[in-house]
């Protein structure tokens, strides 16, 4: 239930300090990693880095064709170049990414954070998915109606929410199920240009039609109200949360805008109350492509009140175990629930991917925060009580996720046939293989099966799935 001042309370600063050295600035990211925002400079084919104390240095120059929507993947910062897309490595500025769309005019670009980058083409009025992993793209929509400018991920339903050029512009949405464009606002403004999620219950917009940023809920409904009405053809923005901070890039007048918003209300969760189910967190199998592990923790609502669309968030104490990583973003918040009334227990799933065998017993300890507390006083609130959850149990009841040296898969890689070894030569109950995206690509519960032929598969990872004696044994193959 995070709100905007009033205007007159929001703290507004155009930085013009080191102005000579904006030329053109066009996109705007933070950078939470090393404290400083990145923009991109089109006038003088450069990325800009501005630091904490509003100095400006050059990230990166010679940039050909110039930059400009710009956004941070793991290590890197992809930015918009013509019809390519470039990546730059976040420490030393070196290129390390460079793919050719094809496309005629890339200007805005967001991530889902799993190794995938979503850019829209301005002139060509296409959207771009592109596999940072494969260096691969493919077209997700054409024929737009409009010019389609400003992007953003919407992991809360699972789509691109885009904003778009010209008159009475849309705002719009691209479906990552099946690839439907369908119109989520109409509205009144002009030439939008930049679009922004705070995470919490707040979308931002720029539109050089009135010169101006303004804001709506959640959902679109009830239409935009005005941020600002000062800008100068504002252009890609960015919200640091870090900072509660939104940040603007002025294209005409080469300035930068930052919008002060108030901080997120943050209280101890036993307070509302809330309660996490201890002794039914759980670590397992999934076979979706946020991720092959999941941990599940279950929620309880024993306050009183009734909260649409709560996420969850959790922060692991130390550091994760060989191998395994998050599948999602560890800071990204995650909806849990549709409704999540009183009384009522509701499961937050968080996504992992698991490369390494991981011993048995191996701890895993955490902290949860939950936000979108509306209709209580609060936006966030923190567990204080550390969680632990038992990766791999040493029980012949628990089903074991995780890879086992009882399991063996060779060769891997392989391009025509892999071979399962199970001990003592036992046979297995079922098998299946799950590509990235979470389809079966392959099952068989021919038992004795030994040798599975795999060259009807398109090259890259999957995931095979054995089980034996009530575990389900994990394996990554790799197919070339």
């Amino acid at each position: 239930m995070k709100h905007l001042f009033t205007i007159t309370s929001i703290l507004i600063l155009a930085v013009t300090i080191n102005a000579q050295s904006l030329s053109g600035p066009e996109s705007i990211e933070y950078d939470a990693a090393n404290n400083r925002y990145l923009v991109s400079n089109t006038s003088s084919g450069q990325i800009l880095a501005r630091s904490a104390n509003g100095s400006l240095s050059v990230f990166k120059s010679g940039i050909s064709p110039a930059p400009y929507g710009l956004e941070i993947l793991g290590n890197r910062v992809y930015a918009c170049c013509g019809g390519f897309i470039k990546g730059f490595n976040l420490q030393t500025g070196a290129q390390e990414f460079n793919l050719n769309l094809g496309g005629t005019f890339l200007n805005g670009i967001t991530t889902d954070g799993l190794g995938n980058l979503f850019a829209t083409d301005f002139s060509a009025k296409k959207i771009f998915r592109i596999k940072t992993n494969t260096n691969s793209f493919t077209t997700m929509a054409s024929n737009l109606g409009q010019s389609p400018n400003g992007i953003c991920y919407d992991q809360a339903n699972n789509r691109l929410v885009f904003v778009n050029w010209g008159s009475n512009a849309p705002v719009k949405a691209l479906s990552l199920v099946d690839s439907t464009v369908s119109t989520i606002a109409t509205t009144t403004l002009q030439n939008c240009d930049g679009i922004v999620w705070n995470g919490l219950d707040t979308w931002y917009v720029t539109a050089w039609g009135g010169q101006k940023a303004v804001k709506f809920n959640a959902n679109f409904s009830g239409g935009p109200t005005n941020v600002t009405t000062s800008l100068a053809n504002p252009a890609d923005i960015d919200y640091n949360e870090n900072g509660d901070t939104l940040a603007i890039p002025n294209s005409s007048n080469n300035s930068l805008t930052f919008i002060g918003l108030p901080a997120i209300v943050n209280v101890n969760c036993n307070l509302l109350p809330l309660e996490v189910v201890e002794n039914e967190i759980s670590f397992g199998a999934s076979v979706i492509s946020l991720g092959d592990s999941v941990l599940r923790v279950p929620l309880l609502n024993s306050s009183g009140l009734g909260f649409a669309y709560p996420l969850a968030r959790i922060n692991v104490i130390g550091d994760l175990p060989a191998g395994m990583s998050f599948g999602t973003n560890q800071n990204d918040f995650n909806v849990f629930a549709s409704a999540w009334n009183p009384d009522s227990i509701a499961t937050a799933e968080f996504y992992f991917n698991v490369t390494e065998a991981l011993p048995v017993n191996t701890p895993l300890n955490f902290e949860i925060e939950i936000t979108n507390l509306t209709p209580s006083s609060a936006d966030t609130c923190f567990f204080a009580t550390q969680f632990t959850v038992n990766l791999n149990p040493d029980s012949p009841l628990n089903l074991h996720f995780a890879e086992r040296e009882e399991l063996r898969i060779y060769p891997n890689p392989s391009n025509d046939k892999i071979f399962i070894s199970l001990p003592d030569g036992a046979n297995f109950d079922y098998l299946d293989i799950i590509a990235l995206d979470g389809r079966s690509v392959f099952t068989s519960t021919y038992t004795t099966e030994t040798a599975i032929d795999i060259r009807f598969l398109e090259r890259g990872i999957y995931t095979l799935r054995v089980w034996h004696n009530n575990t389900c044994l994990n394996r990554k193959i790799i197919k070339f």
